[in-house]
């Protein structure tokens, strides 16, 4: 793919060639007109291939889309604009990992891929990094982070701001499967998406959590998990700035990473 590099401006077409940009891409990228229509595509034998990729691409979208659901208030403070990219490249990853499925019906597996999950990063601009530990019921349907001894460098501190939470984050990824007769990716139970959040007390930025704190997490009422289903656990710190009314209002800044997987 050509990516235009000079100081040429113009819309629409230049003769054969077209020209476009991607949401959160400053290139330019350059590209011929025309190709296969939809009937070529979804009916010659010579693409059979290519409709076996859509279709695996497509469920992966499903998947991507229910997994950005379940971290719907992380999002898009605390992931950066290549999220969605590195997410779903992920997500194809663990497709192609399905060695037993046919092709273009290849599952996504994410219960035997927590190490691949556990890679998961929100925000690449993000180098802050606290000491914490998390735990979780047996059940998984209950998880929490404890800190001691924290403290924020004021390196990190984003300007203005005055106190600061623990923000501890649980959602839940249901793996995929094709459904030949619905001929579509869906999820092999209604959990998938679900989340949950819990904070600690504010805290003043010029001090330390001298003592051990805990954000202890369960999912909604009901919720049991079966083994096809994966909990993501993130945790993270969020800034905020004290009003003269004692009111907290939330600011960029803070920081939140996969912590567990389970």
């Amino acid at each position: 793919m050509a990516i235009l590099t000079g100081p040429l401006f113009y819309l629409g077409s230049f003769k054969s060639i077209r020209h476009y940009r991607n949401l959160y891409d400053r290139r330019i990228y350059a590209g011929e007109k025309g190709g296969a229509n939809r009937d070529l595509i979804m009916h010659n034998p010579s693409l059979k291939r290519n409709r076996e990729n859509m279709s695996e691409f497509g469920g992966c979208g499903v998947a991507v889309k229910s997994i950005r659901h379940g971290l719907q208030k992380l999002l898009p403070e605390k992931a950066d604009a290549h999220f969605t990219g590195r997410l779903m490249k992920m997500t194809k990853k663990i497709n192609c990992l399905d060695s037993a499925g046919k092709r273009g019906q290849r599952a996504i597996i994410f219960s035997s891929n927590h190490q691949i999950l556990q890679n998961i990063v929100l925000n690449t601009r993000n180098n802050q990094m606290i000491q914490y530990c998390c735990t979780h019921s047996e059940s998984r349907d209950k998880a929490s982070v404890s800190v001691s001894d924290l403290t924020i460098r004021q390196l990190y501190v984003p300007e203005g701001a005055t106190h600061y939470r623990l923000m501890n984050h649980i959602s839940v990824v249901a793996d995929y499967f094709f459904s030949v007769e619905n001929r579509r990716y869906e999820p092999s139970c209604s959990l998938g998406g679900m989340g949950a959040f819990g904070y600690s007390t504010y805290t003043s930025v010029l001090s330390a959590l001298t003592a051990g704190v805990e954000v202890v997490l369960p999912l909604p009422a009901g919720a049991t998990l079966p083994d096809d289903c994966t909990v993501l656990q993130c945790v993270g710190v969020e800034f905020y700035i004290r009003t003269p009314d004692d009111v907290y209002v939330s600011i960029r800044g803070g920081c939140m990473k996969v912590a567990a997987v389970f």
